[in-house]
């Protein structure tokens, strides 16, 4: 997905709160503010949304000093996500559809981010909010069909606290058949991504081997990857991207993707044809 005017006033918008996150110096706020305006006109028109953020949040990072201003916030997350696994688990276990549940609490756990300017009614909303949505993009069958003839499954992970969502319905896919999976983390702190802390810290390594992506963008940008990661991505049977980053990055990708997220732009719902809010379960169309 290329860049759109409309991303440039959003990135302004983030870069304003990471610089309020990262220190109360009014100063270095208008410094950030100045510093990533000036950069905006430089921007290459062929970069995708998570490359530009990726640029922005660099500066950012240098100007005030901080490399990773939403750390509490992702600490927070995962704390609270974690105090919910127990009803997470219940809720699948009680379904009729337990597979299908654990792919939309993920999907809903992807509202759990502080890029798009989306409020989701805080974490102990979320669960509700799962089991009321319907998949509005949904091609769970075949998701279903494939994961039954894969043996690897790469996950792409997206943000802290949403992570723990995320080994919900890898504990479930594991409950269909033996599976080889791999879960893909940020390489180093952007925004409220995931980082290898934050996936230890929600006990991922018990499910999946997780593995750092080699790149500090809030997405997968597979020019910026590791070899170890460009590997296990070429060789997956199953890729399951988590989050509006993965799908802004990979959406012109060929490959066999299943994209799970919440439209939470109205660029992304333009392009994919549904409503700001709206939960997806799609696989590749590229």
């Amino acid at each position: 997905m290329r860049v759109y005017l409309d991303c440039l006033p959003c990135l302004l918008r983030q870069a304003l709160e990471a610089a309020r996150a990262a220190t109360e110096d009014e100063n270095i706020h208008r410094r950030v503010i100045n510093s990533v305006a000036a950069m905006i006109p430089q921007l290459s028109s062929d970069l995708r949304p998570p490359e530009i953020a990726q640029q922005g949040y660099q500066l950012i990072y240098q100007i005030t000093g901080n490399s990773d201003p939403f750390r509490q916030v992702k600490v927070e997350s995962n704390r609270e996500a974690l105090a919910l696994y127990p009803r997470l688990k219940e809720v699948v276990s009680n379904s009729e559809a337990p597979l299908l549940t654990a792919c939309k609490l993920a999907i809903i756990g992807n509202s759990i981010d502080l890029a798009p300017n989306f409020d989701y009614g805080g974490i102990n909303n979320i669960v509700g909010t799962a089991l009321a949505s319907p998949l509005v993009i949904n091609d769970y069958q075949q998701f279903v069909h494939n994961i039954n003839n894969s043996r690897h499954i790469l996950y792409l992970g997206d943000n802290a606290g949403e992570i723990v969502f995320d080994r919900v319905l890898i504990e479930e896919l594991r409950q269909i058949k033996e599976l080889e999976i791999d879960f893909v983390v940020r390489e180093r702190p952007i925004i409220n991504d995931a980082t290898m802390e934050d996936a230890m810290a929600v006990g991922m390594d018990r499910v999946a081997r997780i593995v750092s992506s080699g790149c500090d963008a809030p997405a997968t940008i597979l020019s910026q990857c590791s070899s170890e990661l460009l590997r296990l991505y070429y060789s997956a049977d199953v890729i399951i991207a988590k989050g509006q980053g993965n799908y802004e990055s990979l959406d012109e990708e060929p490959d066999n993707i299943f994209f799970l997220l919440r439209a939470k732009c109205q660029i992304v719902a333009r392009l994919l044809r549904v409503n700001v809010g709206d939960a997806i379960l799609q696989r590749h169309r590229g």
